[in-house]
This record gives C-alpha cells, sequence and structure tokens, in this order.
C-alpha cells in the first residue's frame, strides 16, 4: 500500500532517527547518566545504591504487575476532538490521520514536561531528602504519559506486553545510545510476541522471549533505569542550584522518553496500518 505524503515522510524521519547515536547536548546528557554501575556505586556507596535501586524496583514492579491505568474514553475523546480527530468511539484511532495524532500527541509531551519541571522544582526545595521520592513519582509520571501516548496511537496501556515495551523505551529514552539500540531490538521482539507469526518463527520467538520478559531481563532493565536516574540525581547535590536542576532534569527524562515513544509508536501505527490494508 501507498503511504500518503506526511506518512510516508514521518517512516523516513523514523527510520533515520532508528539509526542515529545521541549528538551534541543529548549525547553529553544521556552518556553521563548511562555511567557503569561500578562507578556509580563508587560515587555513592553500596548501601546508598541499593536503597534507591529498591525504591526504583518497586516503582517498577508495582507499574508493571500491580497497577492498572485507567484511561478515561471520554476525557481523551474530548481531547482528541479538541484536535480536530473526530472520532466517536476510541477504537477509531486505529483509522485516524496520523498528522492529526501527531499533533495531539505532541502536545501532550509538552504539557508533561511543565509538569515535570514544576514538580521536579518544588521537590528541589528539599534537596537530597525528597529527591529519591521526586525521581519515583516522575519515574510513575512518565509510564503514564507513555501509557496514553500509546492509547492515543491505538494501543492498549494495560497489556503487560505493551508494558514490557514501555520499560525500554523508558530505557532507551533515559540512556546513551547503545542502550537505545538494544532497546529498539528488544521492542521488535517484543511486538513479534504480540503479533501474528509464521509457524517457522514461533519457537525463535519463544526461546529469545525468555530473554526478553524473565526475571534476569527484568533485574537488567531496573538496574539500567536505576544508574540512569542515579547519574541525574547526582547532579542535585548542590542545595543552591537544586530547585534548578531538579526542575530541568525533569524536564529532561520526560522529554527524552516522551520523543523516544513519539517515534515508536507512530511507526507502530504506520506499520499496522499497512497490514490492515493488506487484509482488506
Amino acid at each position: 500500500m501507498k503511504f500518503n505524503e506526511y506518512e510516508s515522510k514521518s517512516l523516513e524521519e523514523i527510520k533515520k532517527w532508528e539509526l542515529e547515536k545521541h549528538d551534541g547536548f543529548n549525547k553529553k546528557i544521556l552518556d553521563a547518566t548511562s555511567k557503569p554501575i561500578n562507578y556509580i556505586i563508587d560515587k555513592i556507596g553500596p548501601e546508598k545504591f541499593k536503597v534507591f535501586e529498591n525504591a526504583i524496583e518497586g516503582t517498577i514492579k508495582k507499574l508493571l504487575f500491580a497497577s492498572t491505568y485507567t484511561v478515561d474514553p471520554k476525557k481523551l475523546i474530548k481531547r482528541a476532538h479538541d484536535h480536530g480527530v473526530m472520532i466517536n468511539d476510541i477504537s477509531e484511532l486505529k483509522r485516524c490521520s496520523l498528522e492529526l495524532l501527531d499533533k495531539c500527541n505532541r502536545e501532550h509531551i509538552s504539557f508533561h514536561e511543565i509538569a515535570g519541571a514544576a514538580q521536579g522544582a518544588a521537590a528541589g526545595l528539599g534537596g537530597a531528602l525528597l529527591a529519591t521520592a521526586d525521581i519515583t513519582a516522575v519515574l510513575v509520571q512518565d509510564f503514564h504519559m507513555i501509557q496514553e501516548i500509546g492509547f492515543c496511537y491505538g494501543y492498549e496501556p494495560n497489556d503487560i506486553i505493551e508494558k514490557e515495551i514501555i520499560l525500554r523505551i523508558i530505557q532507551a529514552g533515559l540512556g546513551g545510545s547503545e542502550i537505545k539500540f538494544k532497546a529498539l531490538d528488544e521492542i521488535n521482539l517484543l511486538k513479534k510476541m504480540k503479533g501474528r507469526n509464521k509457524k517457522s518463527d514461533k519457537l525463535e520467538i519463544a526461546a529469545k522471549g525468555v530473554s526478553v520478559l524473565g526475571s534476569k531481563a527484568l533485574e537488567e532493565s531496573i538496574q539500567s533505569v536505576a544508574v540512569s536516574l542515579l547519574g541525574r540525581l547526582m547532579r542535585r547535590a548542590l542545595p543552591i542550584i537544586s530547585v534548578v536542576i531538579s526542575a530541568h532534569s525533569n524536564y529532561e527524562i520526560i522529554e527524552h522518553t516522551g520523543n523516544m515513544a513519539f517515534m515508536v509508536y507512530r511507526k507502530r501505527f504506520l506499520d499496522r496500518k499497512r497490514y490492515l490494508k493488506n487484509q482488506s
């Protein structure tokens, strides 16, 4: 099938982005927050790292396994109408204009960036005392923002595979270039696990599924997120500038993960549109 001009340009933009390493200012920030775990432990001590890692682990496991995020269909439909997406039911999102959905989600991400910065500034007043609580709070906000982005492109936010995809989006948004590429590979595998696959693919997918959904994979993901977040937390060490840094740090987290989610879900939207068109 042929995409329209906007969709074709978007697909080319996404393909280019998938192959790009972080550069410029983003590379400096993200590489700095992707230090090896031993470096982080040496800086803050094993006991403090374990306390922080346990807080991140508890938050992530709750988001993955214990919490159900409810998206209000009426609220989402109203938001869609405000951006020119005229739907009567959320199931219609799958066949909507990508351009209109993109516009809606760009503004949604911007809203969360501002909210995250405000939350970080408030937490910065408490310095290190509130830093861990702030980081876990912004992690929850980030996870829910990505669920809403995915839902807007027609994906169920409480599906366990979707939640695992969200965790990879957060990893990639927080980490350096190598983490981004690894996360994209795992997202592609998770997508295959959700989709219909030829019989010849099933054994390979089942075998690889253990590597992305098993307890070891979860432990590695939690550690990756913890190290990246600690890299940001360490920049809040000076009380005088804690308010500014906390606000900017939270803004960065939402900005980077929001952009990652934006690209991933747009690609999935176009892949699904091509599939549905070929099936009709």
